[in-house]
């Protein structure tokens, strides 16, 4: 009886304290990949996002070459080859208002309802874009740049390493859209002379 009564006390201090031990380490060694877990979705969704522009601006391209309207096009082409030169022509007639502010939004870039979009500033977090639009024209082969997330243009040009407090994901990786459509997810180690030669001379647009 005595044994039976001692089995169902509950546990010692002690006894707590060693399975509080051992779930803060299990939980210790999950964060990491949960959060690298978090970080690749997010750039997933970003890779989606950028196709969606890329297809924007290939219509445009389409349209400018069977109407003669020199306002559309690729960016480089255009007249004003500026940020709000391209995407006053894009919104509201090649894609709608609240669907431009869904593909330029990343972590961290939330762009409100009522912004000005042709004056959103590449990685600034408050009125800012995650998107960096790079001034491309038929003259270019298909390999050069067309988008890229912010982040990636904040350092990584010239070979240098990723900056880790840029927007919109630092140092975790970025995605890049070429004129032929091809997107990447590209992690930070990919970043260097060799990736920057990889991907054609690029130059973005001013804003």
């Amino acid at each position: 009886m005595k044994l039976l009564r001692r089995s169902l006390q509950a546990f010692t201090l002690i006894e707590l304290l060693v399975v509080i031990s051992i779930i803060a380490i299990l939980a210790s060694l999950a964060i990491p990949a949960i959060t690298s877990a978090l970080n690749r979705g997010q750039i997933s969704t970003s890779v989606n996002n950028l196709r969606q522009l890329h297809a924007v601006a290939l219509q445009m391209n389409l349209d400018s070459i069977t109407t003669g309207d020199t306002n559309i096009g690729w960016p480089g082409d255009l007249p004003s080859k500026t940020w709000a030169g391209w995407v006053t022509n894009a919104v509201p007639h090649f894609m709608k208002t609240n669907d431009m502010i869904k593909m330029l939004s990343a972590p961290g870039l939330t762009i409100p309802a009522n912004a000005d979009l042709s004056s959103l500033q590449p990685g600034v977090k408050e009125n800012g874009r995650a998107v960096i639009l790079y001034q491309v024209s038929a003259t270019n082969n298909g390999n050069t740049v067309l988008f890229s997330t912010s982040n990636f243009t904040n350092s990584a040009q010239g070979g240098t390493t990723l900056d880790p407090n840029a927007l919109p994901f630092g140092d975790k990786g970025f995605v890049v859209v070429r004129m032929d459509g091809s997107v990447n997810s590209l992690q930070p180690r990919q970043v260097g002379s060799s990736f920057t030669n990889l991907i054609g001379e690029f130059v973005p647009v001013a804003n």
